[in-house]
């Protein structure tokens, strides 16, 4: 996670080399920022590009930026920490509301319809107990079909997703 930040007491002019910014890893410590771009406050830079899992505007302040990447620092490494662009993308309007709400997103070890459909008959018992002689019988890539056309799931590379 990092920040491009610009000190706009500074403008770009044609001929300068480079632009009065850099990038900064977040959390991003004022200091460090303070001795590369020479600036005394906050309100003298500007965001002008990120590589974060939630967006921002040139105005957000650093410490909302710091407070937000805290977060996923807590949740780093975890299917749900790997997949919040995606899940934030489907279900919420804004990274507060995900993160808010992150404990209600039920993650299930299943990379397809099928194992999916596997997971929620046998071991949660969507339609109650299914006796072991009629499992061997069902159509768990039909009803995985079906499952992975519900909006209700999200499917990623880190398996599949569900908020209610």
């Amino acid at each position: 996670m990092r920040i491009y930040l610009l000190n706009n007491t500074k403008p770009y002019r044609e001929g300068d080399e480079e632009y009065s910014g850099d990038w900064f890893d977040c959390p991003v410590d004022f200091e460090e920022i303070k001795e590369k771009l020479g600036v005394e406050h906050e309100e003298q830079l500007m965001i002008a590009d990120y590589e974060l899992p939630f967006h921002v505007n040139t105005d957000t302040s650093i410490w909302e930026v710091n407070e937000n990447c805290r977060k996923v620092q807590e949740i780093e490494g975890t299917p749900v920490g790997n997949e919040i662009e995606a899940i934030q993308k489907k279900w919420f309007y804004s990274f507060e509301d995900f993160f808010e709400n992150k404990e209600e997103i039920r993650h299930y070890e299943a990379y397809d319809g099928e194992s999916l459909a596997r997971i929620l008959l046998t071991e949660e018992q969507l339609y109650g107990e299914i006796p072991a002689a009629l499992q061997n019988h069902i159509d768990y890539a039909s009803i995985g079909q079906e499952l992975e056309a519900n909006d209700e799931y999200l499917f990623t590379t880190s398996g599949v997703f569900r908020y209610r």
